[in-house]
């Protein structure tokens, strides 16, 4: 590919970004009192993950079994944009669309104590 057609990918990606963040605010002032409890596809769209970063996060609930100091360093070199906020968000979607309900509960339980 030539750096040409290269750039003007790049610059075609940032501007679909730019358009998906502006359509999402103007969802998130719409439907202002919906947004509240956002479910996990909500959730995804806003913290602008891929479907493997998903999956990895997924199956990292899944494999959790108590140790909070080893999920906060596997979430965190999971993704490095991934904040603690970032992940309790993310576990309450999954709560809000009742997908592993019991895991998460038991995940932002142990963010509390921690």
């Amino acid at each position: 590919m030539e750096q040409g057609e290269l750039k003007s990918l790049r610059e075609e990606i940032e501007k679909l970004k730019f358009h998906n963040r502006t359509l999402l605010t103007l969802l998130g002032q719409l439907l202002e009192e919906d947004m509240h409890d956002p479910s996990i596809h909500e959730a995804i769209v806003v913290h602008d993950l891929s479907k493997a970063e998903l999956q990895e996060f997924t199956q990292l609930i899944r494999d959790y079994e108590g140790d909070m100091k080893a999920f906060k360093q596997q979430s965190a070199n999971l993704v490095p944009k991934f904040t603690d906020l970032t992940v309790k968000g993310l576990l309450q979607a999954f709560i809000g669309s009742n997908m592993m309900t019991d895991k998460c509960e038991s995940i932002l339980q142990s963010y509390e104590i921690n």
